[in-house]
């Protein structure tokens, strides 16, 4: 045998010829697979590929007054985003910022020492910083910080580094831009025609952050969403965002459009028709300039809100857009916090408006109205003097009298009389201490004392004991007692219905993209559970500090239009003189509307905020009752055969 013959059957050439066809069997399955069993998958990702969807971004419902007065709108703003942006880390940050004042040589230089990848994305990443800041003036310390902080979005790895640019710098920029991984980008901006009226009920839009992003993506929302932070904005926000379409177009290999394959409209959102009158509302927001506080007015038989003032106001274009640096430490550290709504999370002691609730207390623990203590000016306790008012007293005192002049003395004592149970059971009757369900965000539910509080709030065990002086003081709305307006306005509201509490709300209506109108209807809270006596009894005795010869809200006397009020003078550690309070309702005999005032450090109630209360008063006299009554007259009078006076005229003169 030829030693050629033997080689080819040496076991190496067996095993390769083996190899090489196991390999060629893999291949073929490999393709049998593909081309046979997987077709239908990569034909579908081939026609995604030439198939392209875009988001059809829905428009934002307005927002409008209760009349149709324009509040929020939407328009076209313009955002700066970079596309590709590298992953930061804190050590990358720092290298970045030693290099923002070097020139491109000098940053090539610096990068030299680093890894050649690691070099050329931070040199990058640096030329496409200092573009940025050439063509928005943008600092490039913000703009290093929106590189290291911001989520990257999508497959492109996309930012938002700019929120919103003015209109002039935005078109400018487009014009000195050629860098593809910079762009500026059209978005639906919102826009505020009063800017600051009513901010606080309104609220503003930003751009969706990551964590909201996560909870929300599965109910239609983007991660290039605007989002509700604050107000009507963010409670109503899935009703006005509307719900996004979606288009689908068929591009080339290189991007080009072919045709439009199919498209979903997208549903304008819902537009809203707050409870706000607008004249109210600037009225009084005039009437609280350089004054801090709040001011609220509801209908007594809706809960509907028609004027809710925090003062200060803040600019919601300002806080919907980017805000610079020194203005947001400005409002972040103004002393009348500005950036707090103070009708639902401002904590106050409520002073004498209090003693509505003390005294339901004190007349359902069985103690008569006519029962009377004798007031001398101060009451002694133990070791403590508790002072009334009036340093020479108010003499023999009864309900009534306890609530015309508001005599301090008869709360001590009765009081403790009913004691704490009584006291803390009424309280939470009205809603104290709890949060009223305003349909806008960050309500604080306050705080109601009792011995079971004292004991949860305080750790030292001398600490946790309730002492008679703590009733003492809750009783005239002092002490541990904090409020908020809007609670001591549903005390008023719910006295004035005759002891049924209705939710608050800001909305009067809803209004779809086709017209389809949607009211909001009054949404009940509760039915005291207190005695129809009782109730009457807090409603006569409501009329007295206003029409009463000793009362201490004289300022609210309208002739022919009588006003029920209660007034209150808090004492307070931060201000320099005590807070001024004032709730009540009007017409006392058929309650339309209740209001309540609190003017921070303004000092007696029966002044600042009744003076509040009577510019709001005659506004709404002006407007709703003396008009309407001027219109009424106006009008042909009917006669007993149905014919009008015009008519019988007419008929005399032919």
């Amino acid at each position: 045998m030829r030693e050629l013959d033997k080689e080819e059957k040496n076991p190496r050439f067996i095993a390769f010829i083996t190899l090489v066809g196991i390999g060629f069997l893999i291949l073929i399955s490999k393709l049998f697979t593909l081309q046979i069993l997987e077709a239908s998958k990569y034909e579908e990702r081939a026609l995604q590929n030439r198939i392209r969807t875009n988001i059809i971004k829905a428009n934002r419902g307005e927002i409008y007054d209760r009349e149709g007065h324009l509040l929020a709108k939407n328009m076209t703003g313009y955002q700066l985003v970079h596309i590709g942006t590298k992953t930061l880390d804190t050590n990358d940050v720092k290298i970045l910022k030693e290099m923002k004042n070097m020139n491109p040589e000098q940053i090539h230089e610096r990068l030299s020492t680093e890894k050649k990848k690691k070099a050329k994305d931070l040199e990058e990443t640096m030329l496409d910083i200092k573009k940025i800041n050439e063509v928005t003036g943008t600092s490039l310390d913000d703009i290093i910080d929106k590189f290291f902080k911001e989520q990257r979005l999508g497959t492109d790895k996309k930012i938002l580094v700019i929120e919103d640019l003015d209109k002039t710098v935005a078109l400018k920029a487009i014009e000195k831009l050629d860098n593809d991984r910079i762009d500026i980008v059209e978005y639906n901006k919102r826009f505020y025609p009063e800017d600051t009226i009513a901010s606080h009920i309104i609220g503003y839009v930003k751009p969706i952050n990551e964590k909201e992003y996560n909870e929300l993506k599965d109910k239609g929302y983007q991660n290039s969403d605007l989002i509700g932070k604050k107000g009507v904005e963010r409670s109503y926000d899935k009703e006005m965002k509307g719900q996004d379409g979606k288009e689908s177009i068929e591009v080339d290999a290189k991007g080009n459009i072919i045709r439009q394959v199919s498209t979903n409209e997208s549903v304008t959102g819902k537009n809203i028709y707050l409870s706000i009158d607008f004249d109210l509302q600037k009225a009084m927001t005039e009437a609280f300039s350089g004054k801090s506080g709040a001011f609220i007015a509801m209908e007594a038989k809706t809960g509907k809100i028609i004027t809710f003032v925090s003062n200060p106001e803040i600019s919601l274009n300002l806080m919907s857009s980017r805000i610079p640096g020194d203005q947001w430490n400005a409002l972040v550290n103004s002393k009348s916090k500005p950036l707090v709504n103070k009708g639902i999370a401002g904590l106050y002691p409520p002073g004498s408006t209090f003693k509505a609730v003390t005294g339901t207390g004190i007349l359902e623990s069985g103690i008569s109205p006519y029962a009377t203590v004798n007031s001398t000016g101060q009451y002694r306790f133990g070791g403590s003097i508790f002072r009334d008012a009036h340093k020479g007293g108010h003499g023999v005192t009864n309900f009534a009298k306890s609530i015309e002049e508001s005599v301090n003395t008869y709360y001590y004592v009765f009081s403790q009389k009913a004691g704490i149970k009584n006291i803390d059971k009424y309280a939470k009757e009205y809603g104290i201490g709890q949060k009223t369900g305003i349909d806008i965000p960050g309500e604080s539910i306050g705080t109601l004392p009792s011995p079971e509080w004292k004991k949860k709030r305080f750790k030292k065990k001398q600490d946790q004991k309730w002492l008679p002086g703590d009733l003492i003081n809750m009783s005239i709305g002092q002490g541990y007692v904090l409020v908020t307006p809007i609670q001591i306005a549903s005390v008023y509201q719910t006295i004035a219905n005759n002891g049924v509490q209705l939710k608050p709300t800001v909305v009067d209506r809803f209004v779809t993209y086709n017209g389809k109108v949607e009211v909001n209807q009054p949404k009940f809270s509760r039915k005291l559970n207190v005695s129809p006596k009782t109730i009457k009894l807090l409603q006569n005795a409501l009329r007295l500090p206003v029409m009463g010869s000793g009362g201490t809200a004289k300022i609210l006397r309208i002739d022919g239009y009588p006003v029920s009020a209660k007034t209150g003078t808090a004492q307070n550690s931060g201000f320099g003189d005590n807070h001024s309070w004032i709730a009540g309702y009007f017409p006392s005999d058929k309650p339309q509307i209740v209001f309540v005032s609190v003017v921070e450090g303004g000092g007696y109630g029966g002044v600042a905020s009744g003076e509040m209360a009577r510019v709001f008063i005659n506004k709404y006299r002006e407007k709703y009752v003396l008009k309407i009554k001027s219109k009424d007259k106006d009008k042909p009078q009917d006669d007993k055969n149905g014919k009008n006076n015009k008519n019988k005229t007419e008929s005399k003169k032919s």
